[in-house]
């Protein structure tokens, strides 16, 4: 694993090979020649001095066959992504796993026996904050990632020890040296004169000009203070520059010095680097090139400027022909240009994942003396480089995700040093804002959007319609962020605005509306305002641009998601999405991505309404199929195909291990492609957390997934954020099923409700939601019925004012309401006209067969039998139960096991045993193919069948 070639022209010999010889000896003097040890030293010198070149000419002198590991430690990102190489090149169990540690997995395999003996090459570990952080330095980010992880702990954590292994550090740093190497550093010295002449010689072939001007050399080299980086350049220069002969390139270099020194009167410092107290040499050789570069190519000298402005690593070669810099397209001009700063070794070839896979780097030094160079220029520079960005970069599609992840860091190193207030500045800002909020880095993309409104405030006015845009998408990002009542505040703001200057029905003013209502449906308890707003929407839409148009089927989707949030109005909902669907299978056919989304939400109602499974079914693998076909399987919008689809499976029933398959290939892909910290990750984590808790048995796995969704929540969105608070709610639900656990239940449930009251007010639909959540958990913990019909009472008198009688929240929350009064006793009676109620709207509403109505079909089966006498209706009521249940769901969805359960309880009261006991016996088997034999639902039916059996038997019932 060495990055690098063998270099047959290195000068002298390595000064690894003579410490190591030296130290061989002193082993053999000492008689320890056969014993292995563990054995550190380090490389130490100045920046450009050739300290890689010396450890390579060591490695490829080397005779021993040892492997040998080459790790880039210049940066955290850099010193990961080759412990991660090393992983996957030692196959080392875990090397692949994002969550796991890649550095303390390759430390210990290092370590360990399996590794053997080796040879490890820390390259650049110049940045003692890397290896040896100190609190100040750490930005308080926490430990979200890997990378972050080693850079809390320090690289240094990481370098492994043990009896084995040697270790060979370069670095310009003699802290880091001694401090990796103890007293085993090696201090590469400076060329001797011969030794600098002898290099330049290497890489400068115009022998006519070397007797006139072997003097000349001999002070040049001086000038250099013999830095092989530096004498490597002068040479390649003067090599293609025939006419400029080493006499005159002195004195032109002498004759800069004052001017250079006047740059440089304030130090330049990188902060991975420190102080450089050769800079001024080094960067006075360099500005000479850029001088006559600037003097030989227009172009290229452009070509220079633009990259002084970005980022200095992976700079793609297909940039630059879309830049179209100065107006050149000649494909010619652009290769001749770029191969001239090759020549120079300004730049350097480099492999990309992007394109054509050429792409360039520029070493860290020619980098800044470029910035140097260009100091009286650089606000023009910046500002030029921002318009030609601005205008290259894609909109953040998927389908420039790829592109996306090669142009981001050149566009925020860009956007870090640009302080100009140009329009093209402002755009670049909103471009990397989108796709920063796609990547989940929502922070960063509200900062960027703040700053766009700023910079067109400045140059537009504050009502300027781009002014406007920009305060549209940071409403979208507060929402985001769950500061929804910053997102309202804005939203309102622009809304007013656009009304005032645009007029209530112009198209930009209609989606102010829009967004609007998104954020009072998010705020909860208005959604009669959302539904006035969104009708509004669709009127004017449907008058001023038809019926058909794809923004007014936009809307009836919109007001269709808002009458099922309503309730009780699922016929029009639809009728609406059938309609959007009819049009859009006519106008745009069948596999037209907004077709697809007009099916999967015609699915989902379908599967709100019941009794309509495997029509939701057949919609959701159609789309499934196609997204697939035409997107491809990592697609985001493939993945949430997968993702409803598996909630479907999950629905009819008996196929848990094809949901989980599902789930676990969409957690799959989003962590490699959008991280394990991304918001839809987490999700997706959250969703397969629910499926592990249907069939019992991995509440430890949900238990470890859930606590990661929350640790992450709570570190990147706040305590108090929607997402995080459902996070609570969803891990107290999982601490309930574990048992044992109900004080703490309580008080994360407590936690929420508090926060929940505060934030969104007493009656927003996800607070009475945890208050109905926590009345459950009142009733488990015993003694405080009162507290718990309290609770229920609240709940049901708000969801009754504020979403009508027969809105299903209302209608559950009458069903446990009634089973409230079941537990307190004696008030039968009141049971029974509430759960009659509840039957009867159900039925009404959602149909004989939907799930809720069998669902209140059963409790209310319980009530009868708790006022006595009435089994002949309970059996009719269970019979029907589960001839639905079979029929819809087949006979190994849980559902339908637990219809087969209750019925052969009621068969056996009534005397009918034979029955009884066969129908046990079936759910017996059911509940082995759904959970498992060991599992406590399948063990209590087959009890139950076996003692019902044992008394038939022995005669006694």
């Amino acid at each position: 694993m060495v990055p690098f070639p063998r270099n047959k022209g290195f000068i002298g010999e390595s000064h690894i090979t003579s410490w190591l010889k030296a130290y061989e000896i002193k082993r053999i003097e000492d008689g320890k020649s056969e014993d292995t040890e563990h054995l550190r030293l380090a490389l130490c010198g100045l920046g450009g001095i050739g300290k890689t070149q010396d450890v390579l000419r060591f490695i490829y002198e080397y005779k021993n066959q040892r492997p040998v590991f080459w790790i880039h430690a210049g940066s955290i990102t850099q010193f990961e992504a080759d412990y991660r190489k090393l992983g996957s090149l030692a196959k080392i169990p875990g090397h692949d796993d994002p969550k796991k540690n890649i550095g303390l997995i390759v430390k210990q395999w290092l370590e360990g026996p399996q590794s053997g003996e080796w040879i490890l090459v820390v390259d650049n570990a110049d940045n003692k904050l890397d290896f040896y952080p100190e609190p100040t330095s750490i930005e308080s980010e926490g430990t979200d990632t890997v990378s972050n992880v080693i850079a809390y702990d320090g690289i240094a954590e990481f370098i492994p020890g043990g009896s084995k292994g040697t270790i060979i550090v370069t670095t310009r740093d003699r802290e880091v040296a001694r401090n990796l190497a103890n007293q085993n550093v090696i201090i590469k010295p400076e060329l001797r004169p011969e030794q600098a002449m002898e290099l330049f010689y290497q890489h400068y072939s115009n022998t006519e000009s070397m007797p006139d001007d072997t003097a000349a050399l001999t002070r040049l080299l001086m000038e250099l203070q013999y830095l092989p980086l530096a004498i490597v350049q002068v040479a390649a220069y003067l090599d293609l520059n025939r006419s400029i002969t080493i006499s005159r390139y002195l004195e032109i270099f002498k004759g800069t010095k004052e001017s250079q020194q006047r740059l440089l009167s304030k130090p330049h410092h990188i902060n991975w680097r420190g102080k450089n107290k050769n800079a001024e040499t080094i960067l006075t050789t360099f500005s000479i090139s850029f001088r006559q570069l600037r003097q030989q190519s227009k172009l290229a000298d452009s070509f220079l400027q633009f990259m002084a402005c970005i980022d200095r690593k992976a700079i793609p070669r297909d940039l630059f022909f879309k830049i179209r810099l100065d107006g050149v397209e000649d494909e010619f001009l652009i290769s001749e240009a770029l191969d001239k700063l090759v020549n120079f070794s300004i730049l350097q070839n480099a492999k990309i994942d992007f394109g054509s896979g050429h792409g360039y780097e520029i070493h860290s030094l020619v980098h800044l003396a470029m910035q140097t160079y260009l100091e009286s220029e650089m606000d023009t520079a910046l500002n030029k480089a921002s318009t030609l960005l601005a205008n290259t970069l894609p909109y953040s599609e998927y389908e420039n995700w790829v592109e996306w992840r090669v142009y981001l860091p050149h566009a925020t190193a860009l956007l870090a040093h640009l302080v100009g207030d140009s329009q093209a500045s402002a755009d670049l800002c909103v471009k990397t804002g989108q796709h920063l909020f796609d990547l989940g880095r929502y922070s960063e993309s509200l900062k960027l959007y703040e700053r766009a409104r700023k910079l067109y405030a400045v140059l537009f006015g504050e009502e300027n319609t781009k002014t406007l845009a920009a305060m549209y998408l940071m409403g979208y990002t507060f929402r985001f962020r769950g500061l929804l009542k910053e997102a309202q505040e804005l939203e309102e703001k622009v809304l007013e605005v656009r009304r005032r200057t645009l007029g209530e029905e112009h198209p930009d003013t209609l989606c102010s509306m829009q967004n609007l209502a998104n954020t009072y449906g998010e705020l909860g308890g208005r959604l009669k305002e959302v539904q006035e707003l969104e009708e509004k929407v669709l009127e004017v839409r449907r008058r001023t641009l038809g019926e058909e148009h794809p923004h007014t089927l936009s809307s009836m989707q919109n007001l269709a998601n808002t009458y099922k949030e309503l309730g009780g109005r699922l016929k029009e909902v639809q009728e609406l999405e059938e309609k959007v669907l009819e049009v859009r299978r006519r106008t745009l056919g069948e596999e037209h991505p907004d077709t697809l989304s007009g099916m999967q939400n015609l699915a989902a109602t379908y599967a709100e309404l019941g009794g309509r499974l495997k029509e939701v079914q057949e919609l959701e693998e159609k789309v499934l199929e196609v997204r697939r076909r035409t997107l491809g399987e990592d697609h985001p919008d493939t993945l949430f195909g997968m993702q409803n689809l598996a909630i479907t499976y999950k629905e009819l029933g008996g196929r848990l291990k094809e949901v989980q398959e599902l789930q676990e290939k969409v957690l799959e892909v989003r962590r490699r492609t959008l991280g394990e910290e991304h918001p839809r990750t987490l999700f997706s984590m959250q969703c397969l957390a629910i499926t592990y808790k249907e069939p019992g048995g991995r509440l430890k796995e949900v238990q470890e997934l859930e606590e990661k969704v929350l640790e992450v929540r709570r570190r990147t969105l706040g305590e108090e954020h929607p997402d995080t608070l459902f996070s609570i709610q969803n891990l107290a639900i999982t601490y309930r099923k574990l048992g044992g656990r109900l004080k703490e239940v309580q008080e994360l449930e407590e936690k929420v409700l508090e926060v929940r009251r505060r934030t969104l007010g007493e009656e927003h639909p996800d607070t009475l939601r945890t208050m109905q959540s926590l009345a459950i958990t009142y009733k488990e913990l015993g003694g405080r019925l009162k507290e718990v019909q309290e609770l229920e009472e609240k709940v049901l008198e708000v969801m009754r004012r504020t979403l009508g009688e027969e809105h299903p929240d209302t209608l559950f929350s009458m069903q446990c309401f009634a089973i409230t009064y079941k537990l307190l006793g004696g008030r039968l009676e009141e049971v029974q006209e509430l759960e009659e109620k509840v039957l009867e709207v159900m039925r009404r509403t959602l149909g004989e067969e939907h799930p809720d109505t069998l669902f209140s079909m059963q409790c209310f089966a319980i009530t009868y039998k708790l006022l006595g006498g009435r089994l002949e209706e309970v059996q009719e009521l269970e019979e029907k139960i589960l001839e639905v249940r079979r029929r819809t769901l087949g006979r190994d969805h849980r559902d339908t096991a637990d219809a087969m359960y209750n019925l052969a309880l009621t068969l056996y009261n009534v005397e009918r045993t034979e029955e009884a006991i066969s129908l046990m016996e079936e759910a017996a088997c059911s509940y082995v193919r759904i959970y498992g034999s060991d599992h406590s639902e399948t063990k209590d039916a087959e009890r139950l069948a076996k003692r019902w059996k044992d008394r038939r038997r022995r005669g006694s019932y």
